[in-house]
């Protein structure tokens, strides 16, 4: 009986044993089927949403980059002296190129271009440069794409107007980057993932992190037919299968460009495909133990993978998990670290892309991003507070930079941003807004505490910068505004810092409040520069002419010819306000062309009346370093039969100490043609008597500074007494220049000064009233001291 039972009990163990193993079998199956299943969903879904947030990275610092440009080109349309450049570019084109290049560079821009009023090009760094028929993209924000022939651009402008409230546009400003500069391997590395950028309707590849055989091999394995934005595509190349999204990303004259982020399948599915090995292994392990341990550890599997797949659902739809599962198995713990790794790895990416967004790459400083951010923030929370905003750059960084290279630049930046940080008591925002460029917002109870605050900025350069081992003595430019004062907006506010900021560097200070005087100022030095040229063309600017008395024969020998501008609206403007505007905007040449010629003109009419009168003409210190400078004078003189000797042109010592070599070239060139040189205005200067015995000169002109109270002031008399011994120790001549009574002049004529120039002789007088004067003097009127109206 034993026996007979002993089979049923067996076969029914056996079956009960086959049951359970079945049951156990269907159990892991299902198991592995509903793991697999799920798992592969959200490997799929983690990828599309890893591939979407990239895309909304790389189409953020797309934007960021539009928007660098068209902040850029805004400087660049409100600055003064591009407008200038832009305004004479028929003239000379040469310094609104160096301008763009200056700017192009502070932006790193791989392009840039102007166009006119007419759309037609006025500068650009393209040779072949076609201007785009539609401008409108390109100045609005957005993504906007422009073809050259060099490439493909991200291409941003705005218009320039010459008068800020004008309702003409005056030109357009653009500056670009490079389409395959754009998309590059660090893009790759922040994603993780291949970075196409191509055209469809040309199928042509514009920039990609892929190697050029497989970008290309991309290309032709695209289908046709439109496929649809934000799914995974498929397609292999060279035997490899890819997983890619496409995604449109702006236009190209009427074409969308598309994004396309790509990555290979196996790389993809590499943590899906590792976790499943993983866990048909666990499986197998399970399905082999007894029946009991085997519901055991199923019900010990299946709970944390269900734990975890939850775990990951959450991951994917973008919430933190504090916790993940725990569990005896090794296998799910190991699945369990590696979901928690991958969280992890999420949010150290999302925490770099918010670095980048918002803080500068090299100094560490907010950037101009934050910057406006946090300005937004103090105006809209200040109570009875003063919001200031501060400007500021480095007074010659660019000399720095083309001197000891951009590396040290870079490193000096950093110094820089450190330095001012370690100053105390500094509250507010500081952030680099590019180049050599820094802004401050600082919040104080009363404009009180704003200068002491900016003394310690400046404080911040009064010890030099020491870089291994060069030593760098490096000064700043700081212009201020105040909110609601001066503006309301940050745009606004930055702006008129900007305006302080410029008139600080006119005036060669360190700090400078904004004031509607600069403004206007700014406004109307603006229109002076444009209507220059004209004001030659309608003969606005005239000559006074001043004579020079020979001292020791009593006799007029030369003439000063001064140069005056009649202004039809302004009146009388004074050459210390138009000369230096002539001479930023390159009009300089052509007011020295107008004044040799008209001089030569006038000596050539008083030839032919009988009086051979040397005239001297003043020469500035962009004139001085023009090598065209002794050409031109060479064919005036061939032009008006005039001799060399009877033509001085007077050179201040500050023009020469401008750029010596430079000077001393040009003056040698003009001694060899038999031109006389004078030093005026000499005794106010900083040329050193090591530096004087070398200048190629033949007359030295006494400042009226020393000669006005010549008559009464001992220390005058004894310092002229002593410029005077020093030319003719030196061989040269002595002109005198502010004599104004007779005792003056005759002191003069006791030390030996050469020549007399003043109101006692005669006043700068118009060209007929010179002539008059002229007719009309003789040396009686000085002893009467009647020859300013003989």
């Amino acid at each position: 009986m034993n026996s007979w039972l002993q089979v049923p009990m067996r076969s029914l163990k056996n079956r009960m044993q086959l049951f359970f193993l079945v049951l156990i079998i269907s159990v892991v199956a299902l198991t592995l089927l509903l793991v697999r299943s799920a798992t592969y969903s959200h490997s799929t879904s983690q990828l599309l949403a890893q591939i979407i947030t990239s895309e909304r990275v790389i189409e953020d610092k797309l934007n960021n980059h539009a928007e660098l440009l068209l902040r850029a080109t805004d400087n660049l349309s409100g600055n003064f002296t591009i407008k200038q450049y832009i305004a004479a570019a028929n003239d000379d084109r040469a310094s609104l190129d160096v301008a763009m290049q200056n700017q192009q560079a502070r932006i790193s821009a791989d392009i840039y271009f102007v166009l006119d009023k007419e759309k037609n090009v006025v500068a650009a760094s393209s040779a072949t440069l076609d201007p785009p028929a539609n401008i409108t993209p390109f100045i609005t924000p957005g993504i906007s794409w422009l073809s050259l022939p060099e490439g493909v651009f991200l291409v941003k402008g705005v218009p320039v107007k010459f008068v800020e409230r004008s309702r003409n546009t005056d030109a357009w400003v653009f500056l670009g980057y490079r389409a395959d500069s754009l998309i590059n391997s660090d893009i790759g590395r922040l994603t993780d993932l291949d970075v196409n950028l191509i055209l469809p309707s040309e199928n042509r590849m514009l920039g990609s992190t892929l190697p050029p055989r497989l970008a290309a091999a991309f290309l032709h394995s695209t289908p046709a037919e439109k496929m649809s934005a934000n799914e995974l595509h498929r397609t292999t190349l060279e035997g490899v299968d890819y997983l890619y999204t496409l995604k449109p990303i702006g236009r190209l004259a009427s074409d969308d460009v598309e994004l396309v982020m790509l990555t290979p399948q196996d790389k993809a599915y590499l943590s899906y495909n590792s976790m499943l090995g993983q866990l048909i292994g666990l499986l197998l392990v399970a399905g082999t133990i007894s029946l009991a341990g085997g519901v055991f550890l199923s019900k010990g599997v299946t709970g944390p993978l269900n734990k975890l797949a939850k775990a990951a659902n959450k991951i994917r739809q973008g919430s933190h998990v504090a916790k993940f599962p725990a569990s005896s198995t090794l296998e799910v713990d190991a699945l369990s670290l590696a979901l928690s790794d991958m969280q992890d790895g999420i949010e150290s990416r999302e925490k770099q892309i918010q670095h980048l967004a918002y803080f500068d790459d090299l100094t560490g400083l907010p950037n101009r991003n934050q910057f406006v951010t946090y300005l937004n923030k103090a105006i809209a929370n200040q109570e009875n507070n003063t919001v200031m905003v501060l400007m500021m750059d480095i007074d010659r960084f660019k000399e720095i930079n083309d001197t000891v290279g951009h590396e040290t630049g870079d490193v000096l930046l950093k110094h820089i941003a450190k330095r001012i940080q370690q100053q105390d008591s500094l509250p507010g925002l500081l952030a680099r807004l590019g180049g050599d460029e820094y802004g401050m917002v600082i919040t104080v109870n009363n404009d009180n505490d704003v200068e002491p605050l900016i003394g310690q900025v400046v404080a911040a350069f009064d010890q030099p910068f020491n870089i291994d081992g060069l030593v760098l003595d490096i000064d700043c430019s700081i212009g201020a505004a105040c909110f609601p004062a001066d503006a309301t907006t940050p745009q606004g506010l930055m702006q008129c810092a900007d305006i302080a900021l410029y008139s600080c560097k006119d005036g060669h200070h360190n700090f400078a409040r904004y004031s509607a005087s600069l403004n206007k100022y700014s406004v109307q030095r603006l229109n002076l520069m444009s209507e220059l040229k004209s004001a030659l063309q309608e003969g606005q600017l005239q000559y006074y002419y001043q004579p020079k008395l020979q001292i020791d024969t009593l006799s007029i020998t030369s003439v000063e010819c001064l140069m005056r501008w009649i202004h039809p609206v302004h009146g009388f403007i004074p050459p210390d306000e138009f000369i230096p505007l002539a001479e930023q905007t390159g009009a300089i040449r052509h007011v020295t062309n107008w004044g040799l010629r008209t001089a030569l003109s006038r000596q050539q009419q008083w030839r032919e009346q009988g009086h051979n009168i040397s005239v001297a003409v003043n020469i500035s210190a962009v004139d001085l370093i023009d090598m065209t400078l002794p050409t031109l004078v060479s064919d005036l003189l061939s032009e008006f039969n005039a001799e060399p000797e009877y033509l001085t042109l007077e050179v201040t010592e500050s023009a020469i100490m401008s750029d010596p070599q430079n000077a001393l070239r040009a003056l040698n060139a003009l001694k060899r043609m038999g031109i006389k040189l004078s030093i005026d205005d000499f005794g106010t200067g900083y040329s050193s008597m090591a530096q004087l015995k070398d200048m190629p000169v033949h007359e030295l002109k006494i400042d009226k500074a020393f000669v006005l109270a010549l008559a009464t002031n001992n220390d005058d008399k004894t310092i002229v007494n002593t410029m005077v011994s020093l030319a003719k120790n030196l061989g040269l001549e002595v002109v005198a220049e502010g004599v104004e009574d007779g005792a003056s002049l005759q002191y003069l004529r006791s030390v030996g000064c050469t020549k007399a120039q003043g109101y006692f002789i005669a006043k700068p007088l118009p060209e007929q009233a010179f002539s008059d004067w002229l007719r009309a003097f003789t040396p009686d009127c000085l002893d009467e001291g009647k020859c300013i109206n003989p």
